[in-house]
């Protein structure tokens, strides 16, 4: 409500018949709904965490939303379906992204955020909307689903495919089989069996000339990669389930026959601190000017397995797009790398993020780096830290600068024990980046020891806050739906509500800042006049 006390109505019909929003609606037929208000009420609804059935009520029962909403107090709501069937029209193209830059226009407009200033973005992990399950789990239920859609409409090609033991492994969901729990049970012995029920059901479909259109069903196709992963072909026709160690990487491996985009990944160091989860990545970019809201101006969704560092590019593409390029962009150890550090220079933004140091070829931590070699790039030639000069410096296929060392310099070096760990008959090697990320790498490393760069890096914090404020309200750690795309479009609906919230915050002059309370010690210590120790 306040939010619309002082910046009026965020979107307009208009807005939705242009650009990527054009061809959302066909000409012909009875007009829809407003898509304006549809928006809203969607925002409104990962808001508070509603369902569609609760967000309809809500529309039609509180007066609260009726006035965030400009609606009549006589507005009697519409059908909770229709909630549904806008997000279907969403997720397609880039709707789910113009969705947020639609809104990001309003703000900008309004002075709430500006291009030049700092952002700060970090991941979250996404769990899938899916049951977890091992891999014959997998497997059966992949060809469940791929026998009972085939079933629905041409159970003619199943019933000569039946046999003893087909309605046990096929006949319910795989969750509330007990195949695995019963006694002397063989999983390798199951896995083959339903390896073998698989094999005959792509043969009769392949051998069918007029079957060749269940090829194009989603569970037919997923059946189709779950086996060329899990299973080999023998001489005798007959498929070999595959140990683990020869499964393809787990980026490319499917984990869900209802969500095909779900990947497994883990994030921390391995025991108690590790988490696992099956799903997808959220990165979330807000803004963290100390005199405007700290506001969302991106949301990227990955696979759960795509490294952090590949998403720092695209985040900046984004914003740069949506005329907020970041003068600094703060980041955590996990996106810098030589290759957007160099792409952050041609943008002119500044990068403040740890920048782990490479040692290089046969040494160590607490040896040498690359930042202890003075490189003469105008000479071609690397002085080491006892001031020996290299003999030669030729790019290599990677990209990267090979910079060695002669085997009569490094040999008697008094000091070879703090450079590399390599044979003694080997001389040092180096590999650097080309001048400017080597020289803007560097200059990152040197600064992370100064009390000034750990002052600037403070800010980054506070998008920890901003996913546990997610947390705690929409819920991002959990998908409602299946599919990256649809996961993709909650996040951005999550992050608008998330600067619903706060510009609501931002515009109440009724209450102060919330400030967190001292602990019984730091009272007694202030009011007794006791200094903080530095």
């Amino acid at each position: 409500m306040r939010v619309r006390d002082a910046l009026g109505a965020l979107f307009s019909d208009e807005d939705f018949a242009v650009g990527e929003f054009e061809e959302m609606y066909a000409d012909l037929g009875r007009p829809g709904l407003s898509s304006a208000l549809l928006v809203m009420v969607t925002v409104l609804q990962f808001l508070h965490n509603l369902s569609d059935r609760d967000a309809a009520v809500a529309v039609a029962d509180r007066i609260s939303w009726k006035y965030a909403l400009g609606l009549e107090l006589e507005y009697t709501g519409f059908d909770a379906s229709v909630l549904c069937e806008f997000r279907a029209r969403l997720v397609e193209g880039d709707r789910a992204d113009a969705l947020l830059s639609l809104m990001l226009e309003r703000l900008k407009a309004a002075g709430l955020v500006r291009a030049g200033g700092r952002q700060r973005t970090d991941s979250t992990h996404v769990l899938a909307c899916v049951r977890r399950l091992n891999r014959i789990e997998c497997l059966g239920e992949a060809l469940r689903a791929a026998l009972e859609e085939i079933a629905r409409t041409s159970p003619g090609l199943v019933v000569p495919l039946l046999g003893p033991g087909w309605d046990e492994r096929y006949g319910r969901k795989v969750e509330t089989s007990r195949l695995l729990r019963r006694k002397n049970a063989s999983a390798t012995r199951l896995a083959e069996q339903i390896g073998a029920d698989g094999q005959s059901l792509i043969a009769a479909i392949d051998a069918d000339a007029t079957a060749a259109w269940m090829n194009g069903l989603p569970q037919v196709r997923i059946v189709r990669e779950l086996w060329d992963q899990h299973f080999e072909r023998t001489a005798t026709g007959t498929p070999r389930y595959r140990d683990t160690k020869e499964l393809p990487p787990s980026a490319e491996r499917v984990r869900s026959p209802h969500d095909p985009d779900a990947r497994y990944s883990t994030k921390g160091t391995p025991g108690a601190d590790a988490v696992e989860w099956t799903g997808s990545k959220a990165h979330l970019t807000e803004s963290c000017d100390e005199d405007l809201p700290n506001l969302v101006t991106d949301v990227h969704t990955t696979c759960a397995t795509e490294p952090d560092v590949a998403a720092t590019t695209p985040v900046q593409d984004k914003l740069i797009d949506r005329d907020l390029k970041p003068g600094e962009h703060l980041l955590d150890s996990g996106y810098p790398s030589g290759a957007n550090i160099g792409a952050s220079l041609e943008r002119g933004i500044t990068l403040i993020a740890p920048v782990t140091v490479q040692t290089g070829r046969g040494a160590r931590g607490g040896t040498f780096t690359p930042k202890d070699f003075h490189v003469d790039w105008q000479a071609g030639v690397t002085r080491c830290p006892a001031g020996a000069t290299s003999i030669s410096m030729r790019p290599n296929k990677n990209g990267l600068i090979r910079v060695a060392f002669s085997r009569a310099n490094c040999r008697p070096c008094p000091i070879r024990a703090q450079c590399t760990t390599s044979a003694p008959h080997l001389g040092r090697v180096l590999e650097i980046h080309p001048e400017p990320i080597h020289t803007a790498r560097t200059r990152m490393q040197a600064g992370q020891d100064t009390p000034q760069w750990r002052e600037a890096y403070q800010a980054r914090a506070g998008i920890e806050g901003t996913v546990s404020q997610a947390v705690r309200g929409p819920v991002p750690r959990r998908s409602r739906y299946q599919g990256l795309a649809k996961t993709h479009l909650q996040n951005v609906l999550i992050g608008m509500a998330i600067n619903i919230r706060r510009l609501g915050t931002h515009f109440d002059t009724t209450t102060s800042p919330s400030r967190r309370r001292p602990t019984r010690v730091h009272a007694l210590c202030t009011q007794h006049g006791i200094a903080t120790a530095a």
